[in-house]
């Protein structure tokens, strides 16, 4: 009886010692996932290349770091009422606050619009682990 108490005891530690091995390896941005991500929710309107396009939207490349509003972008009335009034610098910790909910960081923002001339809106990223990826990849950008 002692013998299966241990084995138990020994798995249930093993297990406990893996969950937190998972945990702990998570918490740790993924790139990987990051880009996956831009793919999935940015690339429609932001070219994140080096050709640095602004098509749709201004482009991604080098944007860690970046002023706010400083791409050659005609960017609309509410972003730049905000960045007039307190200069923005898209730091990782700006653009997590900005990735998690758009219109809450800049009230009005466009990307978080559903009009007809933006029918493809951005609301935000639950996720703190995706936004975390998320900025992660973009740093990557250089």
């Amino acid at each position: 009886m002692k013998k299966w108490r241990h084995i138990v005891t020994g798995l249930i530690s093993l297990a406990l010692l893996a969950m937190v091995a998972g945990l702990w390896i998570r918490m740790r941005a993924d790139t990987q996932i990051g880009e996956r991500l831009a793919k999935n929710n940015c690339d429609v309107c932001h070219d994140m290349t080096r050709s640095k396009k602004t098509e749709k939207g201004p482009y991604l490349w080098g944007i860690v770091g970046r002023p706010a509003g400083s791409v050659d972008y005609p960017y609309s009335g509410p972003f730049l009422n905000r960045i007039q009034e307190t200069p923005l610098v898209w730091t990782e910790e700006n653009l997590e606050r900005f990735i998690t909910n758009p219109t809450l960081f800049i009230p009005q923002v466009q990307m978080a619009q559903h009009t007809v001339e933006h029918p493809l809106a951005f609301e935000g990223m639950d996720s703190s682990a995706n936004r975390r990826d998320l900025v992660a990849w973009l740093k990557t950008l250089r």
